[in-house]
């Protein structure tokens, strides 16, 4: 008679945690603003010994108005849109160490265009949110023109990570002014690597994840569909473009560098076998793992992509 207490207690306890998941589920994802947690910036390209220039800038869609910094660097042979991730992100890319990154690839002679995303950093927000390079892609394009207006005379190409990646590639299928394309860690439908973002950047269960995930999209709206990034290129014309992937990514599965490839004829891989600790694994984590070697690769591609000699 003893167990009996127990297993009621057990069963009421069992009760209240399958309520609480199932509350989580239905409710927890409008708890998260459509316009995404704004990342304070905490470092600024002088803190790396780079001069630059506040910029702001609007995108061609709508009248917003972007916010990025200049870096032109000493004699720049071109120039680079950087473009930042999702989640806690902004123009800084904090967590791949892009000011870093920033300041080696002006070493190398190309002037950068750091930009915060719509509903990101500094930059102002959107009704609609974020829509996981759909729209961001116009604020790649808009960046395209605020370097064409600074650097006239400069040829451009776009370096982007994660869902940056997915808005260069979104942008560079219907802006013939890029001439050549880097990703790193890009996705290839922001649907398919929800789930283990979600899991990553909170914590939660898989298992409680995928219904938080069907729930944010089927009952709150979040337009993860939107983010359907290899339907989007598919059939456009590239410049040269290299993706870079690492096949241990638990966030976008190396497959998705793979899709991407077979979509853009032509296109370079760069197939990483990296090892990093944390829940966001090796994601978007090339240059800080391996710095020399990544510069080398992205800035040889560039220079044969834009036909400059190694000098």
């Amino acid at each position: 008679m003893w167990k009996r207490p127990a297993v009621r207690r057990a069963a009421r306890w069992l009760v209240r945690l399958v309520v609480l998941a199932l509350v989580v589920i239905a409710i927890g994802p409008a708890l998260f603003t459509p316009t995404g947690k704004r990342l304070a910036i905490a470092e600024r390209p002088d803190t790396y010994g780079l001069r630059y220039e506040d910029v702001a800038f609007a995108p061609p869609d709508r009248p917003i108005t972007l916010r990025g910094w200049w870096i032109r660097g000493d004699d720049p042979r071109a120039a680079l849109v950087f473009v930042h991730g999702g989640g806690d992100d902004n123009r800084s890319l904090p967590y791949g160490a892009g000011l870093a990154l920033a300041r080696d690839l002006v070493a190398h002679r190309y002037a950068l265009l750091m930009i915060d995303l719509r509903n990101y950093g500094e930059s102002d927000g959107t009704p609609e949110g974020i829509t996981y390079g759909d729209l961001e892609s116009a604020d790649v394009i808009g960046a395209v023109d605020a370097v064409a207006t600074r650097a006239p005379t400069l040829p451009i190409a776009a370096l982007g990570f994660s869902m940056g990646g997915a808005s260069v590639l979104r942008a560079a299928a219907r802006e013939p002014r890029l001439r050549a394309v880097v990703t790193d860690s890009a996705y290839a439908d922001a649907r398919e690597v929800a789930v283990a973002f979600t899991h990553a950047a909170t914590g939660m269960p898989m298992l409680v994840a995928a219904p938080f995930v069907w729930s944010a999209e089927t009952l709150h709206g979040t337009p993860l569909g939107r983010g359907a990034t290899l339907a989007a290129i598919h059939g456009a014309t590239f410049p040269p473009v290299l993706l870079i992937h690492d096949e241990h990514d638990p966030i976008a599965p190396v497959g998705d560098c793979r899709r991407l490839a077979a979509e853009i004829p032509g296109a370079e891989t760069w197939i990483t076998a990296l090892s990093a600790p944390g829940p966001f694994g090796t994601h978007i984590q090339g240059y800080r793992l391996d710095p020399q070697r990544y510069v080398q690769r992205v800035t040889k591609f560039l220079d044969t992509a834009l036909r400059f000699d190694a000098s």
